[in-house]
């Protein structure tokens, strides 16, 4: 294993599962369990996070690199995304650059950093200001700064760009989510080939707040969209 930590559970289908911004691959556990008996769940912990390498440029360009270099390391001809959040971002970055991702299924994924509402971009402000004297000592208060500090930089994914990308998504976004309605809009209406829906009610963490709404909505697009070489 390389710099970026990962684990598979369960057989079949391969389906890398990427999460958000200051978490690890824990968040798809439960996902992991329910449904590794018809596919192969590789929870990866993106660049910065988790268990993975702490060095290095933090990008989405180098994160879905990451992600390839985890790919051929396990010899996989296709498989499938689940992204959360800068996850989801991730999986968009995939999608314009490795033919091997068959489908995606982005989970309130954000255009630009002012998709993300007002309100939290503050918060996220405040935040970077308050980590400021402790960067000077603490390499975790560092690392969090750079994490922070990334979202105000990616993702920019402009109508040219997503309209070029012809992998079939599923996008599922919160009632009540960070990312602004009209911003997922926007990626749903650019992506050629995309189902979008709503989740009522749900905030942003849609695998905490909506999570029976939310496996079937995967279990359903996984099935409809799986290749003949994994169905049975």
């Amino acid at each position: 294993m390389g710099d970026i930590y990962y684990e598979t559970v369960g057989t079949g289908m391969p389906v890398i599962c990427l999460h958000g911004n200051g978490e690890n691959h824990k968040i798809f556990n439960e996902l992991a369990e329910d449904l590794k008996n018809d596919y192969q769940l590789i929870l990866i912990d993106s660049r910065y996070q988790g268990k993975s390498v702490k060095k290095g440029s933090l990008s989405l360009d180098v994160m879905s690199d990451d992600v390839m270099h985890v790919a051929d390391e396990l010899q996989l001809d296709q498989y499938s995304v689940i992204g959360f959040s800068d996850g989801a971002n991730i999986a968009l970055e995939l999608a314009k650059k490795d033919r091997r991702m068959i489908t995606g299924i982005l989970l309130s994924p954000n255009s630009s950093p002012k998709g993300i509402k007002g309100i939290y971009r503050f918060h996220y402000w405040m935040q970077l200001i308050f980590l400021v004297p402790f960067c000077i000592y603490n390499k975790q208060a560092r690392r969090n700064w750079k994490l922070i500090r990334f979202m105000f930089k990616e993702p920019h994914f402009t109508k040219e760009v997503l309209s070029k990308i012809n992998t079939p998504m599923l996008l599922l976004s919160g009632s009540h989510d960070m990312i602004k309605k009209e911003d997922i809009d926007f990626i749903a209406e650019c992506l050629p080939h995309c189902v979008s829906e709503v989740i009522d009610p749900s905030t942003h963490f849609l695998l905490r707040d909506a999570y029976t709404q939310v496996l079937e909505k995967i279990r359903g697009f996984l099935y409809a969209t799986k290749t003949d070489a994994y169905h049975q």
